[in-house]
């Protein structure tokens, strides 16, 4: 039965290239939505990964936008319990443009603490930051792309700053010594310069717009977090399992978002399946009959209707994975010229699609398969 399901989908080519490229259409979007729905979760697991030791004291209410004064910092290091902590200043590279999906950003740091805020990172080329650096910058391996630097060649960096009705922008160069590896994470569309030199060139006084605390060894970091919010006043504390629970909400909210339309996408090219097998069963109306008259039972009818409808599916998933990974991998390489990716095709994401794909093609012929497998042969030999 499976070779007449392959002899028939052959046979009728026409229809079936429109019936592929109908849910292949749907499967294309699963691809593309999905992809960039992966790129999140993983940066957001990579990111986790690089800071996983470390608390996060933001201003009260946790709201990004508003800055700490770097004293606080001193106080945070005060509380028992605490190792470490630093400030980092983050504003954007490009004060024109708006930070979509992160973009580009100047990260003021202290020299020497590098190392502690992202953990076994390398370089691919020069040195991080050391005390009594001036205008010196390690570039994100997407910022290096993008703008095509190297250790030696300079960073311009622009601020501007509001003064009554008017802006006035300062450009500034900064010298490259040190270029990071790729991490897949917010890191790589970093520019790292010292704080006290981004403090200045932003006019931002003491400011920093979070803290990083590190805990001692073998202090339970949601204690110390709740330690931290007591002791220090007006701050807003997330341990790590705090903030993996907010981003993985928030990463929940938008992977619905997304699969939903490519699902709705793919739903409505499986539509194309079901017209498709309807039109065939009311063709084939005798050819049932002469087969079932030939001894042929209903469970034959059935497998092969569904066969064929399970074959477009899947055909179907495999025009939709070729085109959309083709197509995801051409933005990314345009968007990797911009500072940034947005997309990553993982095995998962291919074995669901392909699921997916195959699944609608089986459930959008099963009723057709049904009304096909129901006719008595008499009945379905005097059809016209």
């Amino acid at each position: 039965m499976f070779d007449i399901s392959v002899r028939n989908i052959i046979n009728r080519k026409l229809r079936t290239g429109l019936t592929v490229f109908g849910i292949g259409l749907g499967i294309f979007a699963v691809i593309v939505m999905g992809g960039m729905s992966e790129h999140f979760n993983l940066t957001f697991e990579r990111s986790m990964s690089l800071t996983a030791d470390k608390i996060r004291v933001l201003p009260e209410g946790g709201i990004f936008g508003i800055t700490l004064d770097e004293s606080k910092v001193k106080n945070v290091k005060r509380v028992p319990g605490v190792q470490d902590a630093f400030g980092i200043l983050q504003v954007p590279l490009d004060p024109d443009k708006i930070m979509f999906f992160g973009g580009n950003v100047v990260l003021g740091i202290e020299p020497g603490k590098q190392k502690s805020a992202m953990e076994d990172t390398k370089l691919t080329q020069g040195r991080f930051l050391v005390p009594g650096d001036g205008y010196r910058v390690v570039l994100g391996s997407n910022i290096a792309r993008q703008f095509k630097l190297n250790v030696g060649d300079e960073l311009q960096v622009r601020s501007k700053r509001v003064f009554r009705t008017s802006s006035i922008t300062h450009v500034r160069n900064f010298t490259v010594v040190g270029i990071l590896e790729y991490t897949g994470t917010f890191f790589d569309n970093s520019a790292q310069v010292p704080l006290d030199r981004a403090q200045d060139f932003y006019d931002r006084g003491n400011e920093v717009s979070f803290i990083l605390a590190v805990p001692e060894p073998g202090v339970d970091a949601e204690n110390l977090a709740r330690r931290i919010e007591l002791s220090v006043g007006r701050v807003t504390t997330f341990s790590p399992a705090e903030l993996r629970q907010q981003i993985e909400q928030s990463l929940i909210i938008f992977s619905m978002i997304t699969l939903s339309a490519a699902a709705l996408a793919a739903i409505i090219g499986s539509l194309s399946v079901m017209n498709t097998m309807l039109m065939s069963v009311s063709e084939r109306t005798k050819e049932f009959g002469l087969m079932k008259a030939m001894g042929a039972e209903t469970k034959d009818i059935l497998f092969m209707t569904m066969s064929e409808a399970a074959l477009m599916g899947l055909l179907g998933g495999i025009f939709g994975i070729t085109t959309g990974w083709v197509f995801v991998y051409f933005l990314n390489g345009y968007l990797a010229e911009q500072g940034t990716v947005l997309f990553d095709i993982t095995p998962r994401l291919v074995v669901i699609s392909m699921t997916f794909a195959v699944v609608l093609g089986v459930l959008s012929g099963t009723y057709p398969a049904y009304r096909a497998s129901q006719k008595s042969p008499m009945e379905a030999l005097r059809y016209e």
